[in-house]
């Protein structure tokens, strides 16, 4: 976790700022002006939840080391004064070693950038998955491993505005960010889409300015919810995927020739992570007034309709406790009842769990 001298030293009050922010029902309007008025902007970014797609670990690294070592660089002053940046540098360590190993098996003195070579061969499993074999980057909506399980622990100790998750493509591809192609999930709001595009306006002009290429839309939908960008999507964060084409070993032979190294891929999510911070940064206040509202929308609608809605035990007890255990890790809160109810012709019996609409 990075951030300015001053607000590291004060870390327990930023995180304590940012939960009431996240809570409209523990705040007055007036507290929450001077919550938007004081506290950074929370910025989340995710690394190498498929371990086979390396090159952004090691950016996690430059990203880090840039934002606490450059001097003179107005960037990341913003950044330091007006953000806390949360860097989780290697989201899949047992996939990332698989891969590393079957790498390093088909290596030779000189790396060869032939598609065909070993050291470009992942026989299976590979290193997408865990240790489970299991794809993580489809896990957040079940929260099935312990990865993840920890991932939104996290989440909701910084609840960032937010949140990137960089991977890795095809070979022959260049560089995507936000916006993301159609279908959009129809309950992100039009607010969010308009940050999606301030966000890709801010990384195309770094990306234009350093001769990067770089495409949107054309791939990277944000419909399911399980994503790693579209899970805090649906918490108020501005949750975005980028991809750069990877190389897979030190260097590859691209399809025209041209050569891609490992080295292309650090720089360039290196870039357009900084770059995000930067924009996160100077945008601290619309960003955060933007989250609030979306979460007192979400209580707002939730006043609407169905009000409450009843998870009986049924026959099987344990499966309704087991559901009501996965929303509570969601950061939903679940009631139980202790006695039997009648909610209108209906009772609902002891032991049924209760969840309200009405939550951030």
């Amino acid at each position: 976790v990075l951030g300015s001298p001053a607000n590291m030293a004060k870390l327990d009050t930023m995180k304590a700022g940012l939960k009431r922010l996240a809570d409209p029902r523990t705040t007055t309007a007036a507290e929450r002006e001077d919550l938007i008025r004081s506290l950074p902007v929370s910025v989340w970014l995710m690394h190498g939840v498929h371990g086979n797609e390396i090159s952004s670990s090691d950016a996690s690294l430059a990203e880090a080391y840039h934002l606490l070592a450059a001097r003179n660089d107005a960037g990341v002053d913003a950044i330091a004064a007006n953000a806390l940046v949360v860097i989780d540098p290697m989201q899949n360590p047992d996939g990332r070693a698989r891969f590393l190993f079957q790498n390093l098996q088909g290596r030779a003195a000189v790396p060869d950038a032939d598609a065909i070579s070993a050291e470009h061969d992942e026989p299976w499993p590979g290193g997408r998955a865990n240790h489970y074999l299991f794809d993580m980057n489809r896990d957040w909506f079940s929260i099935s491993q312990p990865e993840t399980i920890g991932r939104i622990a996290v989440h909701q100790e910084y609840f960032p505005q937010v949140s990137v998750d960089l991977h890795e493509m095809g070979g022959n591809g260049t560089y995507y960010f936000a916006p993301p192609a159609d279908p959009i999930n129809p309950f992100v709001p039009k607010d969010q889409r308009d940050w999606f595009d301030t966000f890709g306006r801010n990384n195309a002009a770094r990306f234009d300015e350093r001769g990067f290429g770089y495409f949107i839309r054309e791939n990277y939908d944000s419909f399911y919810p399980g994503y790693g960008e579209s899970w805090p999507i649906f918490n108020g964060s501005i949750g975005m995927t980028y991809e750069q084409a990877s190389a897979r070993a030190p260097a590859l032979k691209r399809d025209g020739g041209l050569i891609l190294t490992y080295k292309d891929g650090v720089l360039h999510h290196f870039t357009s992570a900084i770059q995000t911070a930067r924009t996160a940064a100077e945008n601290r206040e619309k960003l955060l007034r933007y989250y609030a509202n979306y979460r007192q929308s979400a209580i707002d609608e939730g006043k609407k309709g169905t009000v409450e809605y009843a998870l009986v035990p049924g026959l099987d007890p344990s499966r309704a406790e087991r559901l009501a255990r996965l929303l509570v890790r969601q950061g939903i809160e679940v009631r139980q009842t202790t006695e039997a109810a009648k909610a209108g012709i209906r009772t609902i019996p002891a032991g049924s769990y209760l969840v309200a609409a009405a939550q951030p």
